[in-house]
């Protein structure tokens, strides 16, 4: 990944948030912005591209998981585009995660 363009702070994933995801809530936006400010999940470009996935692919994430939000998007995003495979754990995660990883459209 490339180094950030822009400082990453709670403003600018907000707005990250808010292009990639127009139609949720302010309330779902800034919970999930200070959520991920807080636990320092990405970096912003990071932030921005796996947004930019997942909202690709929200048809065939929402597949394998139900009640689709911000955060199981984005949390599925991060382990399939960033973590490494062996972290995923085993059984029913890890065969949701493989599907998806393979059926991306980046």
């Amino acid at each position: 990944m490339r180094p950030d363009v822009y400082p990453r702070t709670l403003e600018n994933i907000k707005a990250v948030l808010l292009y990639y995801f127009p139609k949720k809530s302010h309330t779902e936006i800034n919970k999930n912005a200070e959520r991920i400010y807080d636990q320092r999940m990405f970096k912003l470009n990071e932030l921005e591209y796996c947004c930019e996935i997942v909202t690709k692919n929200e048809d065939l994430i929402r597949k394998y998981y139900n009640g689709l939000n911000i955060n199981i998007m984005l949390v599925v995003g991060r382990e399939v585009l960033f973590d490494d495979e062996s972290t995923w754990g085993g059984g029913d995660r890890r065969r949701k995660l493989e599907a998806i990883k393979a059926g991306l459209e980046l």
